[in-house]
């Protein structure tokens, strides 16, 4: 394990995804990351990393959040240092009884921020077994493709192969029928001419 990695400490990162899951309430809607990295002026991968336990929460990302939210959220609680989540909270409530209910509502943000934050590995995950998937099945439908043009290479091949041995049997035939003709053709006599003769020598016996 490396130093950063040993000294990365994600409770920023569980108030972060707590006060995404937050202005997630206080809007009626669920923001996408694309919509809270646009007001933030970052990338969509950097909210994802930051939601997924990969990159630190720095003071920049803290004060871009804070600037995001209309200033909602009590920058000590953003930072780790205070269990009061909102600035009027901060600003108006007893410290005592501050502590205790602030106490309860940043248990359950840091729940929400855990659940959230698998959520968001689930379905990043989901993602690129899918784009896996589909890279896959289009190796395989080419491999397919290469398969099958190939046999049909074959099957013409064979079909030359054949129709070339066919020709090899016709000249062969045609080759033995000639070198027949020749040999009759070199004979002395006619066909039937030695019959004739003898059945001639037999008569004027």
């Amino acid at each position: 394990m490396s130093r950063k990695q040993k000294d990365f400490d994600p409770k920023r990162n569980h108030i972060f995804a707590a006060a995404v899951d937050e202005l997630r309430r206080r809007e009626g809607k669920k923001l996408s990351q694309k919509e809270i990295a646009d007001r933030m002026g970052v990338t969509e991968d950097t909210v994802s990393r930051i939601m997924r336990l990969h990159n630190q929460v720095t003071e920049d990302i803290i004060t871009r959040l804070q600037t995001a939210s209309g200033c909602i959220f009590n920058l000590q609680w953003l930072r780790g240092e205070s269990d009061v989540m909102l600035a009027a909270d901060a600003d108006k409530a007893p410290v005592a009884d501050n502590l205790h209910e602030s106490t309860h509502i940043d248990q359950g943000s840091l729940m929400n921020a855990t659940i959230a934050a698998q959520q968001t590995s689930i379905e990043s995950l989901k993602r690129e077994l899918a784009k896996t998937e589909e890279s896959s099945k289009r190796e395989v439908a080419a491999k397919d493709e290469t398969i099958s043009a190939l046999r049909g290479q074959l099957a013409t091949k064979d079909a030359l192969i054949e129709s070339l041995q066919q020709q090899v049997s016709d000249l062969r035939a045609a080759l033995a029928e000639q070198q027949k003709k020749d040999s009759l053709g070199n004979y002395p006599f006619t066909i039937g001419a030695a019959d004739e003769m003898e059945q001639q020598g037999i008569a004027a016996k």
